[in-house]
């Protein structure tokens, strides 16, 4: 059975792709419901879910699979902690802009391999830019190398912020705004703020409430594009303990290779990390 990552890569290139294909089905507002951790959630991101499950099933069956609304699949998904190759999903990452109306959100897919995540996709539907990555081949948006140079020497530092507003969010964000050139953009999607980290159009991301299906893809995205992504004290965010629960918060910092050490001081000893 193949188990090359670049077999898996094209796969989880395929399917986030084709993920556009129902949200372009839609137009305008869109019916949402609260799942119990008070998140939206919209029939569209159960479909395409579905579709992305069903897929892989049919290729690697002997993989496991972490998936946000895992709780609306036809049958039960295989046990993450038992498989060597797993994968994580994320079918629609910024659900609250999609269900609003506003145009900015994307499928997110990544593979682990013990807890690694050696291969990661994310395929943002509005513009239509498939960044994609595997562990040592690089980074590419579209076919096209990206690199994670942003640096405050040549411009301003734009910087993702979480939507989060915890004591640790706050804290950090009074810390960082004094700084000359930190620009604060927030989009509502940890896994785009990770691809333009990636891609060179952000100097760094911060999350905070992040999941695991948030981060995988960026991480791999983020490192082949020579960038650093680690807990925001500077720990390592992998690999990922695949016993936990997934809904178990991972913060993160990400950045260019000068960016992440830039803003990693400021956040360091800032009082109300959990």
């Amino acid at each position: 059975m193949r188990q090359a990552p670049q077999d898996m890569l094209r796969l989880a290139e395929r399917l986030a792709t084709a993920a556009a294909e129902v949200t372009r089905l839609q137009s305008g507002r869109i019916a949402a419901s609260r799942k119990p951790d008070d998140t939206v959630v919209t029939t569209v991101d159960h479909a395409i879910q579905q579709r992305i499950v069903d897929a892989i099933r049919g290729e690697f069956p002997d993989h496991g699979i972490i998936a946000e609304e895992s709780a609306a699949l036809d049958e039960p998904l295989p046990d993450a902690a038992k498989a060597r190759f797993v994968w994580v999903i994320d079918p629609l990452d910024g659900t609250r802009n999609f269900a609003a109306g506003l145009p900015c959100f994307a499928t997110a897919i990544a593979v682990l391999d013990r807890g690694e995540p050696i291969v990661g996709v994310i395929y943002e539907h509005n513009l239509g830019l498939l960044y994609s990555a595997s562990t040592g081949e690089g980074a590419e948006c579209d076919g096209r190398p990206i690199r994670a140079t942003a640096d405050a020497e040549y411009h301003d530092h734009l910087v993702g912020i979480p939507s989060s507003k915890d004591d640790f969010a706050v804290g950090v964000l009074r810390a960082w705004a004094p700084k000359k050139g930190v620009i604060f953009r927030s989009l509502g999607s940890a896994s785009v703020h990770l691809a333009l980290v990636a891609s060179g159009s952000m100097s760094a991301a911060l999350g905070i409430q992040a999941k695991i299906w948030d981060v995988a893809a960026g991480a791999v995205l983020v490192r082949e594009a020579g960038g650093r992504i680690t807990a925001p004290d500077g720990r390592d965010l992998t690999p990922f303990d695949l016993t936990a629960d997934p809904n178990h918060n991972i913060p993160f910092l990400a950045g260019s290779a000068k960016a992440h050490p830039y803003f990693l001081d400021t956040v360091r000893g800032i009082s109300g990390r959990d």
